[in-house]
């Protein structure tokens, strides 16, 4: 990663990093949730724009002849159009940039060591694009160093200020995916509503021999649900919690849930494997078809605002790294 332009009148330690799309603005949705979480957190936002390092001849340029100097002046005239569009919209929020050069996933990864969270913005792509480039979104989710938000293009916050919803799928990942949404909630003061999916397929009913008891399957997982998600008497009463379980496939039922959610937090791979993309097939789904902003957070204990122990809104802390 080279920097190729910075304002240098900004502590970046504790901003958001807003990812700035090639050519195209960012869309309200995604300016509007960027600057309302910076401003109850206390936060900066940092755009950070990546001009793409280009494989040609010596001189470095395209075959139709435009120049690296020249496509970083297309970079530096885009990104400061998108930092007015931003600034236009941020009030007292403090709002820097970064003009980088690299390869765009990797550059933003490596980015991310730096910010509180990432924000990017998610648009539509054809099959052809995502088998050709793949989603930046999703590589970039999956190998963050702090969480990764991903904002859908055509979102607009609802009226009514709905929960921070958690998928909770198991106690190892629950850890970071808790007090990350925890934090949040109780800068924004929103809820949070913990929701489990139990399901077991007919092929494995089959295998068992018997008819599963839904109710029996249930129940049990809300026990589970609850031994997992371990809330101290005191943040319960500091943040209205409630907790739910669902019967069906795990996919379809956090994207039905993001529909009545502000956020959806939801918890990628173990970050130690050397390989593959870290998202599962539930995450990459959610990343596709959710209807409201999903951050993806490493499944360890996040550095987001602890709600455990500040009495009022939480500080802001260094991302995870």
């Amino acid at each position: 990663m080279s920097a190729v332009n910075t304002d240098a009148d900004t502590d970046t330690d504790a901003d958001i990093v807003l990812a700035v799309p090639p050519e195209e603005p960012l869309s309200e949705g995604t300016i509007g949730f960027a600057v309302d979480t910076a401003a109850r957190l206390g936060a900066g936002i940092r755009l950070v724009h990546v001009v793409p390092t280009l494989v040609g001849d010596w001189t470095g340029t395209w075959d139709t002849g435009v120049g690296f100097p020249e496509l970083l002046s297309q970079g530096r005239v885009h990104l400061e159009e998108v930092a007015a569009q931003v600034r236009d919209r941020a009030g007292a929020v403090p709002v820097s940039t970064e003009l980088l050069r690299g390869e765009v996933v990797r550059t933003l990864v490596d980015r991310s060591r730096l910010a509180q969270f990432v924000v990017v913005e998610h648009r539509d792509l054809g099959r052809w694009e995502r088998w050709s480039g793949g989603s930046v979104t999703g590589a970039v989710a999956a190998r963050a160093h702090a969480p990764v938000v991903s904002v859908p293009a055509d979102w607009h916050p609802l009226r009514i200020r709905e929960p921070i919803t958690v998928g909770v799928e198991d106690a190892a990942r629950a850890e970071a995916e808790v007090w990350t949404a925890l934090g949040l909630a109780a800068a924004e003061e929103l809820p949070v509503r913990f929701l489990r999916v139990a399901y077991l397929a007919q092929g494995y009913q089959e295998l068992l021999r018997r008819q599963v008891d839904q109710g029996d399957l249930l129940r049990a997982a809300r026990a589970q649900l609850r031994a997992d998600v371990d809330l101290p008497a005191s943040v319960r009463e500091r943040v209205p919690c409630r907790f739910e379980v669902s019967w069906g496939k795990p996919a379809e039922i956090l994207v039905k849930a993001s529909a009545a959610s502000s956020l959806l937090v939801v918890a990628r791979r173990d970050p130690r494997l050397p390989f593959g993309s870290h998202l599962g097939p539930v995450v990459r789904q959610l990343l596709r078809e959710a209807e409201c902003p999903v951050m993806v957070v490493e499944p360890r204990p996040s550095t987001m605002p602890d709600v455990r122990r500040t009495p009022s809104r939480p500080p802001i802390e260094a991302a995870a790294g």
